[in-house]
């Protein structure tokens, strides 16, 4: 990777912000975390990411809706939708407003490598 990718982990479980971290770092990416949609919308607007790992299920805002009003400031932002408990109508209109894609949880880190790899490529060649 010529530069590194800035990516934020949006999840209200502290453990998983605490693992994407370290895994994301290990492999080179810049990387921030906080616990709330609310905290997320916030932090996005100070310092928009690349790339967005996203839980679905969260207490307070929805994870939907900080996907839409991200993809509303920016548009070619790339957004990975978490989630252990996903139903595929939450699925589908998270693909809908602009999600790349859905993974559920606990993944495989591998899974996660190539997919935001795959991500980050399509939106630098979107560039």
């Amino acid at each position: 990777m010529e530069t590194q990718a800035k990516i934020l982990v949006v999840d209200d479980e502290p453990t998983i912000c605490s693992m994407m971290t370290v895994f994301l770092t290990q492999i080179g990416y810049q990387v921030k975390t906080v616990n709330s949609g609310e905290d997320a919308i916030a932090l996005f607007k100070k310092d928009p990411p690349d790339m967005v790992l996203l839980d679905i299920s969260m207490p307070g805002m929805r994870g939907i809706d900080v996907l839409q009003q991200m993809k509303s400031q920016k548009a070619d932002c790339g957004v990975i939708m978490l989630s252990a408990y996903g139903d595929d109508q939450t699925i589908q209109e998270a693909l809908d407003r602009g999600a790349y894609c859905y993974i559920q949880k606990p993944m495989e880190l591998t899974d996660l490598k190539n997919r935001l790899e795959a991500l980050h490529l399509s939106i630098t060649e979107a560039a």
